[in-house]
This record gives C-alpha cells, structure tokens and sequence, in this order.
C-alpha cells in the first residue's frame, strides 16, 4: 500500500506529535522529580507542588542573584505579569523572599529561600538529565546534520514567535 502523505505534510505531523509530547513534558519532569528527590533522600519535599514556569524562574533567581521582575522577564521571554502571578506563588510557598537595597526601598528584588535553594538543586539535576538524554539522542548525527537541525529549529521559532501580517481588506 503507498504512503499518499508528502514529505511536508509528513513533517508537519511530525512536529504535532512533538507539541504534543512537549505539551505532556510536565508529567515527565514530575515523575523524573520523584525519582531524584528519593535518590537525594529529600522527603520532606515529596508533597511540594511546583509548575515547571516556577522551577525556571528559581533558576533564573539563583544564576543570576539579586534580580527583579523586568530582568526575569526578560531573561526567561515571559510577560512581566506572568513573572509577578509566579513570583507571588513562590512567595507564598516560601520558596522565594522580596529583598529591597538600601538605597533604594522601591525597587523589588528576589532571592531564594533555603527550601528555593533546594529546588534549584533538584532543577538542577533535572536539566543535566534532559541535556544528557538530548546528547545521546543527537549523538548519531553529524555536524552537518545538526547545524541544520538547530537551524530548522530556529526557524520554525522565529515562525511562531512573528505575528503574521494583516490582511489589508
């Protein structure tokens, strides 16, 4: 029986299967954070509930130190106010503390808690296990194959990141 699928619309399903898979991701993080936080023996963390949004943005905290609202946003492409509702959110799971400067007591700040600490931890070893399996997956590629991959990739970013343009009815 003949395939009658072109090659772009093959793509095409491709990609949906990706986004979708993508779109799934959180309950592969989740299972993959139980998983460290028994082998770190941290218990006492079994029960935290943590969007992977709020594991990016202690992440950002912590690499970056003393950091506000607009530098989050901008480092991690997600609108001010998404970052303040995340930022409310760790407050209150006490993950995360508002600092202000001397010199300036206007301006708000965040630094992480001993328990955001942690999170950065686990985050932190979750992402070297992402990489790592990225790694052996990109493995049997040639140079070539992935300068093209990262470029495709890039594209179809910057194809989904464009507004299309208006129709001039």
């Amino acid at each position: 029986m003949k395939n009658n699928t072109s090659p772009v619309q093959d793509l095409v399903h491709k990609i949906e299967t990706l986004v979708y898979s993508v779109n799934d991701i959180e309950g592969y993080e989740k299972k993959l954070l139980r998983e460290i936080l028994n082998k770190q023996g941290w218990e006492e963390l079994r029960d935290v509930s943590i969007s992977v949004a709020e594991c990016h943005v202690i992440d950002c905290i912590e690499r970056n130190g003393l950091i506000n609202t607009t530098a989050i946003s901008q480092k991690l492409a997600i609108t001010k106010g998404g970052i303040s509702k995340i930022t409310a959110k760790l407050i209150k799971k006490n993950m995360i503390e508002v600092k202000r400067l001397e010199n300036n007591q206007k301006e708000t700040y965040y630094e992480l808690t001993p328990l955001g600490k942690k999170i950065f931890q686990i985050h932190d070893i979750l992402h070297k296990q992402v990489t790592e399996k990225f790694a052996a997956i990109f493995r049997v590629y040639s140079s070539e194959e992935l300068n093209f991959a990262s470029k495709f990739v890039g594209d179809l970013i910057s194809g989904f990141t464009t507004p299309l343009p208006q129709d001039k009815r």
